[in-house]
């Protein structure tokens, strides 16, 4: 979509994207649901903006890697500019969402409660609701996820236990030795 609304004639419109809770990136807000995701000509293609979509809405603290900016039109819809050119437009087409999506992993069931702000590692999380993602070659289940993070919360000094260590552009928490199979993803759940 360009700025005014219209879509480019030749831009490429993306397989759907599933966002599966309410999120949001910067200004924008994106309620769960499926999105149509598309480019503006010359720029990337749709696997592409599908993972650097993805990868915003992972990221932490909503702070966009330079040189993307994004610019909120509604609830639902946003375009995402990179060195000041339109080049992710992303628009709300339908329902709540569900299932997965494979870089941003399952979601577990319901909200994890941090009673107080608390350091771990080099990340803060302010008391509130937190969601839990498993991603999608970990082996770790929702609820050791919760065993685990109940841990590090309590962790004497904010220190993280030996051997886990945490990727801070997207609050993942994994062990080195398998990154993939033992890691887990924290999220707040009002998307800020």
């Amino acid at each position: 979509m360009a700025i005014g609304g219209a879509a480019s004639a030749s831009a490429a419109i993306c397989p759907s994207f599933k966002v599966l809770h309410d999120d949001r990136i910067g200004a924008a807000v994106f309620p769960a649901g499926t999105y149509e995701l598309s480019t503006e000509p010359g720029t990337l293609n749709c696997q592409e903006a599908s993972q650097w979509f993805a990868r915003f809405l992972q990221d932490w603290d909503g702070n966009l890697p330079k040189p993307w900016e994004v610019v909120a039109r509604k609830a639902g819809y946003a375009q995402f500019d990179r060195h000041g050119q339109p080049t992710i437009n992303v628009r709300r087409t339908g329902g709540t969402g569900g299932g997965g999506n494979s870089e941003i992993g399952r979601l577990c069931p319901g909200t994890f409660t941090v009673n107080a702000g608390t350091d771990v590692g080099p990340l803060y999380f302010a008391k509130g609701p937190y969601l839990l993602y498993i991603p999608s070659r970990s082996g770790i289940t929702c609820r050791r996820a919760s065993v685990l993070f109940t841990r590090f919360l309590g962790a004497p000094g904010g220190a993280l236990p030996d051997p886990w260590q945490v990727k801070t552009q997207t609050a993942t928490f994994f062990k080195p030795a398998q990154p993939l199979r033992s890691a887990f993803r924290v999220e707040p759940a009002n998307g800020i």
